[in-house]
């Protein structure tokens, strides 16, 4: 006897690879929690993360190194989101494009600072080509970040099964968006000035969270679910 269309469900599968590159782009763009380590002067309260990498500090090379391999990490690990959750929509396929850049951005603003302004207090940034670069980079990461956020999260949000997905994106978004601009204020109060170094690295954990979440999200993935079986 013989039977046909009879369905078979394969398992939701998963590609840790991809999971994996997401936590090694969390942590490595958290890599300021090694300042105590590696670093002959630290502030968290006070110091922007960029501090630890100026040209003033002595060990200031290796975060120049840290800065640089983090924002490939995250560009890298965008460009494995493209082929799962960039498949899903044209909204989300530009959002993971814009995260894509906000890695370039930031292995571009790597490049070191003349002087740490929250570890010296004789710090006058020369505003040369570095320091030009470093700052234009860092404001144009922010940008493409933003809009990382924003476009995979209402991506996510309008594909029903991942509703939840999308929601969690932009309150992510929401918050980390606070955060940088709370960060922003630093140069206008003194109150926010003393604490800018800790909110930044909140913010960077939040970061960090996300790219995890989205590992997360693009690990799992459903194979075809209908086959013939023939006996």
């Amino acid at each position: 006897m013989s039977r046909s269309g009879a369905i078979r469900v394969r398992p939701v599968s998963r590609s840790r690879p991809i999971l994996y590159a997401g936590v090694g782009a969390a942590l490595l763009c958290n890599y300021w929690v090694l300042e105590s380590l590696l670093a002959r002067r630290t502030d968290i309260d006070d110091s922007w993360i960029s501090d630890l990498g100026a040209r003033s500090e002595v060990f200031g090379w290796r975060f120049e190194l840290l800065a640089v391999v983090s924002g490939l990490a995250i560009a890298a690990f965008a460009l494995l989101l493209l082929p799962r959750l960039g498949t899903l929509s044209p909204t989300i396929r530009r959002g993971v494009l814009a995260l894509f850049a906000t890695g370039v951005l930031a292995a571009l603003g790597g490049v070191p600072l003349s002087c740490a302004e929250g570890l010296e207090a004789s710090c006058s940034l020369e505003y040369d080509p570095f320091d030009l670069i470093h700052g234009a980079a860092n404001f144009l990461e922010i940008v493409a970040a933003t809009l990382a956020f924003g476009l995979i999260g209402f991506g996510l949000f309008q594909l029903p099964p991942r509703r939840s997905a999308g929601r969690a994106t932009l309150i992510l978004g929401a918050a980390w968006l606070l955060l940088t601009a709370f960060t922003g204020v630093s140069y206008l109060s003194a109150d926010v000035d003393s604490v800018k170094g800790l909110v930044q690295r909140v913010d960077q954990l939040l970061f960090g969270a996300w790219l995890v979440l989205l590992g997360l999200w693009a690990s799992r993935a459903t194979a075809p679910a209908r086959r013939p079986i023939c006996s």
